[in-house]
């Protein structure tokens, strides 16, 4: 065998690849990641799901570095073990996938084996501790699925879907795989279902919104919830923003009796519950996340607004809170226990917190990011509690993911105090001035301005001032918001005849005349029959895309439903209509 000098190399690593060794390390490109989910896997790697380069890392814990880096789809949301094997199981929202993956080796290999559709925008997976299983949230579509899942042939098949009530997004089971809980992805609303039929029993309320975490309690046959309580009768002044009375932060515990026992169909709230908090005057704690919890009872909790990590020894006793990085979005503990890992979104790394001594020990990395524009700028300013005084709440805490948290607030944007009104969603709001309920403001720079200043009372802190450059970030992440697929669009719901006679009537009765195509609004007020507590009786009306996503309408959020509007709440161009209209109306409203 004849083989010249500069063939060597090549040859050799020819040959460490058949081997299965690594010649070369692995070199990451530059790119924004933006991890968003962690799994351990069975061989003892950490995976990253990231959800702007689509991509899975791996991470080797020992050396604490990143060693492989897979794309795997569009946009990865979350990542999950099945136990007892290599595979894994990731959602791609972009696509609308839930993607199978294997870990081969301990050099770092990911390989994709299945991608199976889900319904629209698959948001959470969580998988039963046989690994016989999993369930998927999907947002927009309203659903919850199932899919089983065979290691034999490394396959994925959905089984069944049930409908919603409510956009969902994480997710808890039960040890032996029969009991499902999902929370409402912006709101206050929790459905409770049996497995694997995916029957809803019951759904119900939580004092609170903004969802961050669940995780079975430590001791007490209870299921916490971590989550904000924002008061509608506190209006967003210094004191009570000071003092916690505007939002309160920490977790809600529900006992399994009351999720589970015999009033489960009641639609009310939990009335046997505990609240745990989080976040002092001086010292708030705005939006708290993940919750992990030791086998000794230590509590870690990841307030995602602060980039904090709050740890106990139980959840009567005080915090001890440390910096820890961006904004937390995922935890796991280590087998041992002695590590607790979180995604770090904004920071582009895995933060390494021991439990034990209670301090960041290291931040892994997960490859070079270009340099910041203004929307990467704007995404971390809109979750950032520090913007707040005292770091008691950031704009996604009432704007959740770009929507709404359909509670009432009562800040200073119509200049008055003692009229708590909804908080509107900003998906496509950029394009739909003026804003404020009362329409007083025409510059979307200036509606930030002013909310930064009377909201978040970012004018009051010693430091962390916004500046224009802050304000001009803010605004160019707010036009990056799209419009929420319509209900009807989202399901892939058959064309309904109704849809056409309901747009017929919607022109005749003058529906057209408030909320104009193609924006479906006005830049007007109107005298709509409802009238706020400073005796105010004109609104700016809303636009009526992405009206079949809202679940709270009018300025006091007093209608429940879209039915509720055309027939019993007292809109103008509502009552008097017969049950075919409303019906007609409601199927027109629901595509948009």
């Amino acid at each position: 065998m004849n083989l010249t000098v500069n063939k060597l190399p090549s040859l050799l690593a020819l040959l460490l690849s058949i081997g299965g060794l690594c010649l070369h390390a692995y070199e990451p490109d530059k790119k924004f990641r933006r991890p968003v989910a962690l799994a351990l896997t069975e061989n003892g790697m950490l995976a990253v799901g990231n959800r702007d380069s689509g991509s899975v890392s791996l991470i080797n814990l020992p050396k604490r570095e990143v060693i492989f880096e897979k794309d795997v789809g569009l946009g990865v949301s979350d990542l999950r073990t099945i136990p007892g094997g290599p595979y894994l199981v990731a959602t791609d929202e972009e696509s609308n996938e839930l993607i199978l993956l294997e870990t081969k080796g301990r050099a770092g290999q990911l390989i994709v084996h299945r991608r199976v559709s889900t319904p629209h925008s698959p948001v959470g997976v969580e998988v039963a501790k046989s690994g016989a299983f999993m369930t998927v949230t999907s947002l927009w579509s309203r659903r919850v699925s199932l899919f089983r899942f065979d290691p034999a042939r490394r396959t994925l098949r959905r089984e069944r879907v049930a409908d919603l009530p409510f956009p969902p997004r994480l997710q808890w089971m039960d040890g032996a795989g029969k009991r499902l809980v999902v929370c409402d992805a912006f709101a206050d609303k929790v459905a409770i279902l049996s497995l694997p039929d995916l029957r809803l029993l019951g759904a119900r309320r939580l004092p609170g919104h903004n969802v961050g975490g669940i995780s079975r309690g430590p001791k007490e046959e209870q299921l916490l919830f971590s989550h904000q309580i924002l008061n509608p009768f506190a209006p967003t002044l210094k004191p009570r923003v000071f003092w916690g009375t505007v939002m309160k932060n920490g977790l809600t515990g529900v006992a399994f009796s009351e999720l589970f026992g015999t009033a489960r169909n009641s639609h009310g709230s939990f009335s046997r519950r505990s609240f745990y908090p989080v976040g002092a005057n001086g010292m708030g704690a705005g939006e708290p996340g993940e919750i992990l919890f030791t086998k000794t009872g230590v509590v870690i909790l990841a307030i995602r607004g602060t980039g904090e990590v709050a740890i106990s020894h139980s959840l009567s006793e005080p915090w001890t809170r440390i910096s820890v990085g961006k904004r937390l979005v995922s935890g796991v503990l280590s087998w041992n226990e002695k590590q607790a890992y979180f995604a770090d979104q904004f920071g582009e790394s895995v933060q390494v917190v021991d439990v034990e001594t209670r301090s960041l020990v290291d931040s892994i990395s997960l490859g070079p990011t270009p340099k910041l524009g203004l929307l990467q700028r704007g995404e971390a300013l809109f979750h950032d509690s520090n913007l707040s005084l005292d770091g008691w709440y950031s704009c996604n805490s009432c704007h959740t993911g770009g929507h709404t948290s359909g509670q009432l607030n009562d800040n200073l944007d119509d200049y008055t105090i003692g009229t708590p009104k909804r908080i509107p969603s900003l998906l496509g709001t950029a394009e739909t001035g003026p804003w404020t309920w009362n329409g007083l403001q025409g510059s979307l720079t200036t509606q930030v301005r002013q909310t930064l200043a009377t909201t978040m009372r970012n004018g009051d802190r010693k430091v962390g001032l916004a500046t224009h450059l802050d304000e001009e970030s803010l605004v160019a992440y707010l036009f990056t918001f799209p419009l929420p697929p319509p209900l009807s669009e989202a399901r892939e719901e058959p064309h309904d005849p109704k849809i056409l006679r309901g747009k017929l009537l919607f022109n005749k009765l003058g529906c057209n005349e408030c909320h104009r195509a193609p924006l479906f609004t006005s830049p007007d007020e109107y005298d709509v029959g409802l009238e706020d507590e400073s005796g105010q009786r004109k609104f700016n009306p809303p636009t009526l895309h992405g009206v079949s996503q809202r679940d709270h309408f009018f300025h006091d959020g007093s209608a429940g439903s879209i039915m509720e509007v055309l027939d019993t709440a007292g809109h103008p161009d509502g009552g008097g209509l017969t049950s075919r209209q409303i019906s007609a109306l409601a199927a027109y409203l629901r595509t948009l």
